[in-house]
This record gives C-alpha cells, sequence and structure tokens, in this order.
C-alpha cells in the first residue's frame, strides 16, 4: 500500500475540517471549532493510505505553521468562495508552501459552493491556472467536490 501525506492549507473558517470530515467520516457539522495545530486523519482509496494533516488556519495574528508540511505529497488550499479576501490570501500561502516542499501536487477546494454568496475572483481565478492548479468548487454540507478534491492527490 502507498502512503501519502496530504497538508488541508488555508484561511481560518474556510471549511478544511469540515471538507476532511466529510471526506473521511461522512459527517458534517454547523458548529464551529478552531483547529489548534493540526488534527491527523486518514483514509484509504483503492491501494493507497492519505494521512490528511488538517492543518490550523491562517489569520492575521498566526501565520501557518509550515513545518507541518515536512513530506508531504500533495497539499489541498481551501478557500471559502463566500469570503473573496480568503481567496486572496492563498496566492500569498502558496508561495510561503512551496518555497517549503518544492512542486508537488496541488489543488484548490473552494468550499460553501451551496451559499448564494459563492463566487470565484477572476484575479484568483486565473492566477492558480497559471500555476496549473485546479480549482474545485466544494461543499462540506452537500458533499459535492469533496470526493474529487481528495482524488486529486492521489
Amino acid at each position: 500500500m502507498i502512503k501519502k501525506k496530504v497538508c488541508v492549507v488555508g484561511d481560518f473558517a474556510v471549511g478544511k475540517t469540515s471538507l476532511t470530515q466529510k471526506f473521511v467520516n461522512n459527517v458534517f457539522s454547523e458548529k464551529y471549532l478552531t483547529t489548534v495545530g493540526v488534527k491527523i486523519d486518514t483514509m484509504e482509496i483503492d491501494q493507497t493510505k492519505l494521512v490528511i494533516w488538517d492543518l490550523a488556519g491562517r489569520d492575521s495574528l498566526s501565520p501557518i505553521n509550515l513545518s507541518y508540511l515536512a513530506g508531504a505529497s500533495g497539499v489541498i488550499y481551501v478557500a471559502d468562495g463566500s469570503r473573496a479576501s480568503s481567496q486572496d490570501a492563498l496566492v500569498d500561502i502558496h508561495e510561503s508552501v512551496v518555497k517549503k516542499v518544492g512542486e508537488i501536487r496541488f489543488a484548490c477546494a473552494i468550499n460553501k459552493h451551496d451559499l448564494n454568496e459563492w463566487r470565484v475572483s477572476d484575479a484568483f481565478e486565473k492566477s492558480f491556472m497559471a500555476m496549473g492548479i485546479p480549482l474545485i468548487p466544494t461543499s462540506a454540507k452537500t458533499g459535492g467536490g469533496v470526493q474529487a478534491c481528495f482524488n486529486a492527490m492521489l
């Protein structure tokens, strides 16, 4: 069995934990619980064991702890489709991540696709598409796009 470490990264309150829990346990909770440090889950798909590191979100007071990225074979970025600032933040976050881990497998979940306010900014879309990072509309609530996001890490 192949083992791959996948880190889930993004701003605070974008739904990183909700996406991970939907994928691993097929559950969604409306309650918001801040992740402190990192939460680790595993999921087997075919002959691959994904070891999923759900990293605490970035905010103005605390940057992402890049040391958690060591040994990662993939990163799923998560942005809130109803909060443009969380999309803009990923451009800077990606630069920091690449400096730490180099060119590995990347995907970007634009979460909360179930909300009417969901939108991807043109600048963000162009930036990530130019880097070859797929943008995947997701909803941790409905499950839409969640499987595709994690399958992109295989």
